[in-house]
């Protein structure tokens, strides 16, 4: 795969990146309008799709970080956008151009202050992963096979320049109109804060390790912070496939995965009243024994009591058989709301 020399860090840079997908976004218009002379409507349709797809997110790989993450977010979105994004916007999950080895060293540098080499026994400047915020690579020291993710140079002070400038594209996408898309907005970019802050990534991955580590067939990586910073994190390496790369025909095998993660997310919600807000199969592993791996926890959402309690009174019969609290549940969770 083709690596990537430098990120466009300045708002300037960053927009003009964004101006140039626009306009190749304009051009696939008039070649649509084109086709449609000589094609059915949904075949030229589908040729638009596919070509806008496919310019949107080279445009947004390029400025990697909060723009990126949106086309991620947005891959998540099946029901919602046509199959050409959904296909090429989940290559933000785990498979983006990853930083050239040079830079790679260069970025460790200004935020270790030290060559990885200087930290760990072996370190391949080759990442094995790459996504929207920052790209993995193996390392060894002391004869353990270590996992080294590092954060994308500038990423963090770009957030809230990124949300605003694909505001408009994601809000059209995912039609959230009004007082919603701010609100929307604010929480996208609170997380987006949140994750760029490895040190608190860190201190939640071994929280939620501790935690979490009795559940049956689930396993996590243990976290280092002293090889860590604010912008890298040290982990072990965990053997296994993606989800999203993962089959099987082995009904016990699906059963015992499917368990795994539903009692992972039924006890952070019951018990830690927290949730892994980030479920995309880039998160997500399983391993040569055919038991589940989470390996991020970058976006955690607490979940306030005075949401908790009345989304799962809803489930309660009592509230089910009387229409009148039911719908006063509704208007409590802003699920309803007063025009």
């Amino acid at each position: 795969m083709k690596t990537i020399d430098s990120i466009p860090t300045s708002k300037i840079q960053r927009a003009s990146k964004l101006v140039t997908t626009g306009a190749k976004i304009g051009v696939n218009y008039l070649k649509y309008y084109g086709d449609k002379f000589t094609k059915s409507e949904e075949e030229a349709k589908e040729k638009l799709n596919t070509n806008n797809a496919e310019d949107i997110y080279n445009g947004l790989q390029q400025l990697k970080g909060s723009a990126l993450k949106v086309a991620q977010m947005l891959s998540m979105e099946k029901s919602v956008l046509p199959r050409a994004y959904v296909e090429k916007f989940s290559l933000s999950q785990f498979s983006v151009p990853p930083l050239s080895p040079a830079l790679v060293v260069k970025t460790f540098k200004r935020y270790f202050g030290k060559d990885p080499n200087e930290i760990y026994d072996k370190f391949d400047t080759v990442s094995t992963n790459a996504a929207s915020i920052g790209q993995v690579h193996r390392a060894e020291k002391n004869g353990k096979k270590l996992a080294v993710k590092i954060q994308y140079p500038g990423i963090a002070d770009s957030i809230t320049s990124d949300l605003s400038m694909v505001k408009p594209i994601a809000v059209k996408m995912f039609n959230i109109r009004g007082k919603d898309s701010d609100r929307y907005f604010k929480e996208v970019e609170s997380k987006l804060v949140e994750e760029t802050n490895y040190v608190l990534e860190v201190e939640q991955s071994i929280a939620i390790v501790a935690a979490c580590k009795h559940i049956p067939h689930l396993n996590f990586p243990n976290y280092y912070a002293d090889l860590s910073s604010d912008r890298i994190i040290t982990m072990d390496w965990m053997n296994g496939l993606h989800l999203s790369e993962f089959s099987t025909n082995n009904q016990e095998v699906s059963n015992k995965l499917a368990q795994a993660l539903w009692d992972f997310y039924m006890f952070q919600i019951h018990t830690l009243k927290k949730v892994h807000a980030d479920p995309h199969p880039g998160n997500f592993l399983v391993s040569p024994e055919n038991e589940l791996i989470v390996i991020d926890f970058g976006c955690m959402k607490t979940i306030p009591m005075d949401f908790y309690t009345p989304y799962f009174e809803l489930a309660k019969p009592e509230c089910i058989n009387d229409p009148v609290l039911f719908e006063q549940k509704l208007y409590e969770l802003e699920i309803l709301r007063e025009r």
